[in-house]
């Protein structure tokens, strides 16, 4: 008797030009939830990263004039506006969160258009000039100072050395309160100061003897 065992069918060959399937290895629930968890750390990321940039910038929200405010000005809310820039120790000025306190008081020195509303000098009780400041009067002839220069720009006094003395240029911050023309007509000034009250005499009797200009300079900073 011959023992007949029927052989297993040859396993059956792709199509021609049928592309046999691919599995899409994690795919599935598990997947979907790693995918999560990483865009959760990316989105974690992000938030420090934005957290970090916060905390490095110091500068803050400040009034200053939209426009130029002679002192004795009542202000008006249409005369600030917000910026926030870094202020240096020291400097008197008023927060952007006090602006609705700010209006209605009385400014006691000029401020130009783009300065720092300073806080010591509103109110109607507020001290000017305000402690540690001076103001003086300095004559000044044509040609020692801007053409443009006005009640509340930020100065340089700058005093020249008396002539064969070896020492160099000095120069002094301090705020112009007030301009007005020579009685001489000669194109002459006579500018009211407000300085520091350490400077206010080395400018006066350097104004005195003709050895005084003045550069006017940001109210933010400069020289």
């Amino acid at each position: 008797m011959v023992d007949t065992k029927t052989a297993p069918a040859p396993a059956a060959s792709p199509r021609q030009g049928e592309t046999p399937p691919v599995r899409l290895l994690g795919s599935g629930p598990r997947r979907w939830r790693w995918l999560v968890l990483a865009l959760g750390m990316m989105t974690a990321g992000g938030l420090s990263g934005v957290l970090a940039l916060e905390q490095m910038d110091d500068r803050q929200g400040v009034l200053v004039a939209d426009t130029d405010l002679p002192a004795g000005h009542v202000v008006a809310a249409e005369d600030l506006r917000i910026e926030r820039i870094s202020v240096a120790d020291g400097v008197s000025f008023v927060g952007s969160e006090s602006l609705e306190a700010t209006v209605g008081q009385t400014l006691t020195v000029p401020v130009t258009e783009g300065g720092l509303l300073p806080e010591a000098a509103l109110g109607a009780e507020a001290a000017f000039p305000e402690r540690d400041r001076a103001v003086l009067g300095v004559a000044l002839r044509v040609g020692r100072f801007p053409a443009s220069l006005g009640p509340g720009a930020a100065v340089s006094v700058v005093v020249h050395p008396e002539e064969g003395a070896t020492g160099g240029v000095e120069a002094y911050r301090a705020l112009v309160r007030d301009v007005q023309p020579s009685a001489a007509e000669d194109g002459s000034v006579q500018l009211e100061l407000v300085a520091s009250s350490a400077d206010a005499a080395a400018i006066a009797s350097a104004a005195a003897v003709e050895r005084v200009s003045v550069v006017q300079v940001n109210p933010r900073g400069g020289s």
